[in-house]
């Protein structure tokens, strides 16, 4: 059987190997919410922008996929294009990462999969929207995302808008806080849920800039502690949505999928594809609007680290 060296199932884009060779931050960046996240063509332009942002702050911005059995540690426009455009894609996770790249499927990695390549890779920044956690409906089938585990395991910033808004939300952070997560909220008390800039539970830690998460980041380094940390940005006031007005919506929209079988990594698309439909957009542009925001914080983050 042959043995794959480490470097065999890595390919880097242009852009990347040029930063490393210069020394410029990288910031990584999934790619489920292209290929699972978000409907063509906004992925794409999404994708586009939030790239062009983190440029623009003075780092590079790496999106991670699996393609043809390898990890690709940023994508070259072509090939970006190409992938926001493909279907039947793969939802990477860490429970199907290896089993994808065997498989030679085109992946799109969650925050699961990507941290799994940061970590592998000692990328210290990874930006997402919202990260996975425990589902409504626990109670019937014990579903929780692989996500909240490898943000404990991996060392890495993980830098997100709080727990996706269709998730138990005090149960995600009650299982983080189990796990022994540090969790920080950026400028407000309260933590943030996606959607919702205040989630009503408060932060156990409140920093105020992303010069503060890098310097708390290298403490924890110095200190030899291996585990992530989790930075929780809130969605810009403008473009957050009120939870009295969107929580019928979600339950609404979960009672009819899960009634269609939607379960598991299936669930998550349906669902925003629903509320997508019945906010005429508005939850499409707040996600975009949130994403933003974390690119902009995780760029000014990873160069503080710098």
């Amino acid at each position: 059987m042959k043995k794959n060296k480490i470097g065999e199932l890595i390919t880097y884009s242009k852009e990347i190997k040029e930063a490393i060779k210069k020394g410029i931050p990288i910031v990584a960046l999934e790619s489920s919410i292209i290929s699972h996240g978000m409907p063509y063509p906004h992925s794409l332009e999404m994708a586009k922008e939030i790239e062009d942002l983190i440029r623009s702050h003075g780092a590079r911005p790496a999106t991670l996929a699996i393609l043809d059995g390898k990890i690709n540690v940023g994508l070259d426009a072509e090939l970006l294009d190409a992938f926001a455009k493909a279907k039947n894609i793969v939802k990477v996770s860490s429970n199907n990462f290896e089993a994808t790249m065997f498989s030679k499927q085109p992946g799109g990695t969650t925050v699961a999969g990507s941290l799994k390549i940061c970590d592998l890779l000692s990328i210290k920044t990874f930006v997402t929207g919202g990260i996975g956690g425990v589902h409504r409906d626990f109670n019937q089938n014990f579903d929780v995302s692989p996500d909240l585990h490898e943000i404990k395991s991996s060392n890495v910033i993980t830098i997100s808008a709080g727990p996706k808004s269709i998730l138990d939300v005090k149960k995600t952070f009650e299982a983080i806080e189990t796990l022994g997560v540090q969790v920080f909220s950026i400028g407000q008390k309260n933590l943030p849920a996606f959607w919702y800039k205040d989630s009503g539970i408060q932060a156990p830690y409140r920093v105020e800039s992303p010069l503060a998460v890098s310097e708390i980041f290298q403490i924890k380094e110095n200190l030899n502690n291996k585990n992530g940390i989790l930075v929780c940005n809130p969605i810009p006031k403008n473009y957050a949505l009120k939870k009295s007005e969107l929580e019928p919506l979600i339950e609404n929209g979960l009672k009819k999928l899960q009634g269609n079988l939607f379960s598991g990594k299936k669930l998550t698309p349906a669902i925003l594809d629903h509320l997508f439909k019945e906010t005429k957009g508005k939850t499409l542009k707040s996600n975009i609007a949130l994403v933003k925001n974390n690119a902009t914080f995780g760029a000014k983050v990873a160069l503080g680290l710098n």
